[in-house]
């Protein structure tokens, strides 16, 4: 036992002397003295120079020190400054006892106004690629990777950083300035707490909050609790990331909201509308490749969805899918705060009313999606009020399709869908539209007219093109079109809308009484390579009846219709007189033709039906000797007098502009289909809205 006993005390007397001799040797170890061999080994490992300007000092114990004063790293030779980073104090501090166990704990780490560049070349090579270091030295034999240690650091101090980065082929620069950032834990195993304050582009920030531990950052899952403001905005994140080295399986809780979107323009670096408060939660999770957002609760500037998206990116190219939905969607403050709204169409000094701009078809291409919205209500950018609105839309490779979109307008329901394959060279486009029951004079009542009419029509239409613009599309289109109705009231205030134009015409023909039964008005087009021929224009009321017909080309934009008028007012029968609408669509010229001489050269060419050519017979004969004081039997006859059925498509901008502005309403809702789902809804209902009111003299 003797013996044990001297032996411990010997190995322990040992172990003092080594430590006591240790800690001497390293007590008078000067740091200065290697400074130039650390530079060397520096500059021989990456190429660039180490800068140690300020003192050194190491301090020695059982938690050693060091510290550096005026540190700089050298930027690349191209670089805009000498410096890629620079440090005027550097400080960190080791626990020496966890380094038996494989375990790296730094009690501190603290940088004082620690200034770093981060740039790319005009080429994108980046000041962050270094020079080749020496090759790796050869794997052990049994091989094998290195134990790896585990790193933790109880304290890391910022004070006055900055970081910057400058992108060297546009020159612009981003900065991020800390005026503090304080992160603490206690160990290994415990929560990183953090603080920090700044600005990013000069806008101040403040993030604060929990991280998991070191542990868990390495192991996961790691946990999230953080708040964050900045522009106005309140940002939470909170919950956990299974493989957060590897940045795999999130699943957390995003929340933000502020009092003013515009306010995060400058976050953004560019202009965003001013559309108010808003307010946005979502999860998000992984699954597989695809990042999914669900639970989604959102409302901005009066407009509200909700519901779950998510989006693959293990393809070619990403994949969005979602099923969202939406008590009032209000496009028109969202329009109005956007500076959208915009004539759509030719406007400016250009002489077409189809534009030649090409069709956004490259967004087409972009992605796949397969995306579901329903709204309750939808307001358009002109303000007009959809319900029940319901889209399935579905994207694949170019390839649009849109089967079903589903709305009521005005007690009219709509039902449509649309295709067009941006992959072509020359997209080819199919539309169907169909409105059954549309009150019109309940529409023109929400479009801010004074309604001169009241009923319900209805409006088919059936559209195919191909091309990349909306002109080319109109210049080969082909389908049919057509407007109906059964049934309305007209009024004498009408005139005060037609004093101009047609009111020279149409004026005499209304009447005395301050309403008159509107018996029907059924208009129709076949359209063959651009050339819209009408097939049926009747509008007749029980003071009056106006027919005509010609064609529209699409490719000029030329009208050439005519028109032949009757009543059954004697005393006025004199002033009812045929008339011509010619000229551009986009200007369109009306004049009385008292001979009727168009009429005939139109019935020589076949491009107007019978009904043009004797309304007389319509009105004097078949409706007077049927009894049929209201004259419905105009329309009828007209369709009996047109080629056999077939099926009907619909649009008309009017007898004023010609059957012309109904194409184009058509076209103009098919190319709005690219621009937007809902936008397409719209203009396609707009287009046949505004051949309505056109017709009736707006």
């Amino acid at each position: 036992m003797k013996a044990v006993k001297w032996v411990l005390i010997g190995v322990l007397g040992l172990a003092v002397v080594v430590l006591v001799g240790g800690y001497a040797l390293l007590a008078t170890f000067d740091v200065n003295a290697y400074r130039d061999d650390i530079q060397a080994e520096v500059k021989k490992a990456t190429g660039r120079d180490l800068r140690l300007s300020g003192p050194a000092d190491l301090r020695i114990s059982l938690t050693p020190a060091i510290t550096l004063e005026d540190v700089g790293f050298s930027n690349a030779d191209w670089g805009s400054r000498a410096d890629l980073a620079t440090i005027k104090r550097f400080e960190v501090e080791l626990a020496l006892m966890p380094l038996l166990t494989g375990s790296v704990q730094v009690n501190r780490l603290i940088l004082i106004e620690p200034d770093i560049l981060v740039e790319t070349n005009a080429e994108g090579q980046s000041n962050l690629s270094f020079g080749a270091a020496d090759a790796p030295s050869e794997p052990a034999e049994g091989g094998g990777e290195a134990p790896a240690f585990d790193i933790a650091v109880d304290q890391i101090a910022i004070e006055k950083g900055r970081l910057t980065y400058r992108d060297g082929a546009s020159g612009q620069e981003t900065v991020v300035a800390l005026d503090s950032l304080e992160a603490q834990a206690a160990g290994l195993a415990d929560p990183i707490r953090l603080a920090l304050a700044g600005s990013y582009n000069e806008i101040a920030f403040e993030v604060d909050g929990a991280l998991g531990s070191y542990r868990q950052l390495n192991e996961g899952p790691f946990p999230v609790d953080i708040a964050a403001k900045a522009a106005g905005a309140t940002v939470t994140v909170k919950g956990a990331i299974a493989a957060p080295m590897a940045g795999q399986g999130p699943d957390l809780t995003i929340t933000a909201t502020g009092e003013q979107l515009a306010d995060l323009g400058a976050l953004a670096g560019t202009e965003v509308p001013a559309l108010g408060a808003y307010d946005l939660s979502a999860q998000v999770s992984q699954e597989g490749a695809a990042y999914k957002l669900s639970q989604i609760v959102a409302s901005l500037a009066g407009s509200d969805i909700a519901g779950e998206a998510s989006l693959d990116i293990s393809g070619a190219k990403p994949a969005l899918s979602a099923a969202l939905k939406s008590e009032t969607l209000d496009l028109a403050k969202l329009a109005a705060a956007g500076g959208g709204g915009g004539d759509g169409g030719g406007g400016g000094d250009s002489r077409y009313v189809f534009t030649e701009d090409p069709l956004p078809l490259d967004g087409l291409k972009a992605v796949n999606a397969d995306v579901k919205l329903q709204a309750g209500k939808l307001l358009l950018p002109n303000g007009l009020p959809v319900s029940d609105l319901l889209i399935d839309l579905k994207l694949a490779d170019g390839n649009l399709r849109i089967d079903p979109l589903g709305a009521v307008l005005s007690g009219g329901r709509i039902g449509a869908t649309l295709s067009l394959d941006g992959a072509k060279q020359a997209p080819p486009l199919a539309m169907a539209l169909k409105i059954d029951k549309l009150d019109y004079g309940k529409l023109l009542q929400q479009l801010g007219q004074d309604p001169a009419v009241s009923g319900t029509m209805d409006v088919a239409l059936d559209l195919r093109g191909a091309g990349g613009s909306m002109r080319a599309i109109a210049s080969g289109l082909n389908g049919k079109a057509e407007i109906s109705s059964d049934g309305g009231v007209i009024s004498n205030r009408l005139l005060k809308i037609v004093a101009v134009g047609l009111g020279d015409v149409l004026g005499p023909l209304m009447g005395n009484e301050k309403d008159a039964r509107l018996n029907c008005m059924l208009i129709g087009f076949d359209i063959e390579n651009g050339l819209a021929t009408s097939k049926a224009m009747v509008v007749d009321s029980e003071a009056f009846t106006v027919a005509g017909g010609g064609t529209v080309d699409l490719e000029a934009e030329q009208l050439n219709l005519s028109f032949d008028t009757e009543t059954r007012e004697t005393s006025i029968a004199s002033l009812a007189v045929p008339f011509n609408v010619t000229g551009s669509m986009k200007s369109p010229s009306v004049a009385p033709d008292p001979l009727g001489t168009a009429l005939g050269v139109a019935k020589t060419a076949g491009m107007v039906i019978n009904p043009v050519a004797g309304l007389g017979v319509l009105i004097g004969e078949r409706l007077s000797d049927s009894g049929d004081e209201g004259g419905a039997g105009a329309c009828a006859a007209a369709l009996a007098e047109a080629p056999a059925k077939q099926d009907r498509g619909s649009v008309v901008e009017g007898a004023a502009e010609g059957a012309a502005g109904a194409v184009e309403g058509a076209a103009e809702g098919a190319a709005g289909a690219v621009e937007g789902v809902a936008k397409d809804a719209g203009d396609a209902v707009e287009g046949a809205v505004e051949g309505i009111k056109s017709l009736f003299g707006d």
